[in-house]
């Protein structure tokens, strides 16, 4: 494992927005909002009954507004906070990473920024990404590698054993 410690990676490239789609939802971005969005709903779609003599009765109005409420915060919202995300963060600029002993430098045309390792919540391996969540700042750090971009033979899985023991798995 020491080996590992001492490791550095580097790549360049630039992330598809498939690709940032699946990072922002391997990253669980949205999973509280959209629990709290769905008990919203709940709670606005049962104002919309009321207990009358002759049993329930239900509101079409209320019950409308909650449905439509319902889908715009569950389905619209999250899928436009995400474009706007990877327009925002211009995701789709070529950039380099670099991931080391240290922490996570992403450079970015002059720019660059580094997030320690202690600023890191945890590491997600899906089948097309490597994706590490973290905070700097009090925002929210997303810095997803596509495994495309690691060509040498078993550098991807060294990555993935090198996320797993600096960043953990959130758990």
């Amino acid at each position: 494992m020491s080996e590992i410690r001492e490791a550095s990676f580097s790549a360049t490239g630039s992330l598809t927005r498939d690709e940032y789609d699946e990072a922002a939802k391997a990253a669980g971005l949205f999973r509280r909002g959209r629990a709290v969005a769905a008990i919203s709903t709940a709670f606005l779609a049962a104002a919309s009954v009321t207990l009358s003599s002759g049993g329930l009765t239900v509101h079409p109005v209320p019950l409308g507004i909650a449905v439509a409420y319902g889908l715009v915060v569950l389905m619209v919202l999250p899928r436009w906070v995400v474009g706007r995300g990877f327009r925002s963060g211009r995701a789709a600029e070529e950039k380099r990473v670099v991931v080391d002993g240290t922490g996570i430098e992403v450079f970015r045309g002059e720019e660059s920024q580094r997030i320690v390792w202690d600023e890191m919540r945890y590491y997600h391996e899906t089948p097309r990404l490597h994706v590490f969540v973290g905070r700097s700042r009090r925002r929210t750090c997303l810095v997803a590698l596509p495994k495309r971009l690691f060509t040498a033979p078993g550098e991807s899985e060294l990555l993935a054993a090198f996320g797993h023991e600096q960043a953990g798995d959130g758990s």
